[in-house]
């Protein structure tokens, strides 16, 4: 939620995109409630999510345990993953890799439209894992943050303030992403 409220206060024409899809999309609910399955039809609060967690994934890397010897194939020359090898899958790493992901520094939704996201090579975005080991809590955390910025975005502008870190520095840690001084952000009534 940090990452997201940074990035929105950073690009306020991301921002304003966004507010007029919840206010098209508050519109067509006519009085009734926000739903899971309205939320997951919202496009382009997907779209700024997904960019969310690839610029800023929960967690830089993983691990897996090889489970059988497998063979890869990489800059012309092979080698073999023996079964009971643990390795670790630089998540950062492939997020902020400018072969997969072009000017991978620059916040840019449009990565994840309907135009673009077939573009994406596998296994290339992966903020919670993939395949059977993936994170079980997923979908709840996504749905979760969507909708509290769903309504925080109806009622509030995010904006930059003379303490919001740009950019952000980061405290040394092989664990997670963590702000030196904290991300900074005002809230502003619509």
């Amino acid at each position: 939620m940090g990452f997201m409220g940074y990035e929105l206060a950073c690009n306020p024409d991301v921002q304003q995109k966004l507010y007029e899809e919840i206010i098209e999309t508050e519109k067509n609910l006519d009085g009734k409630a926000l739903t899971y399955e309205i939320l997951q039809s919202m496009k382009y609060m997907d779209q700024v999510m997904c960019e969310v967690l690839r610029k800023w994934p929960p967690a830089p890397g993983t691990d897996r345990m090889c489970v059988k010897d497998y063979e890869v194939e990489y800059d012309g020359k092979k080698f073999t993953i023996e079964k009971g090898i643990s390795f670790m899958i630089p998540i950062w790493g492939l997020h902020h890799d400018p072969s997969y992901f072009p000017n991978p520094e620059k916040f840019d939704p449009e990565r994840f439209s309907d135009e673009n996201k077939d573009k994406i090579e596998e296994y290339t975005y992966m903020p919670f894992g993939v395949g059977p080991r993936n994170c079980i809590g997923s979908r709840f955390a996504l749905m979760e943050v969507k909708s509290i910025f769903y309504y925080m975005l109806m009622n509030f502008k995010i904006m930059k303030t003379e303490k919001t870190p740009i950019p952000l520095e980061f405290v040394k840690s092989p664990v997670g992403l963590k702000v030196e001084k904290g991300i900074w952000v005002a809230l502003e009534p619509r």
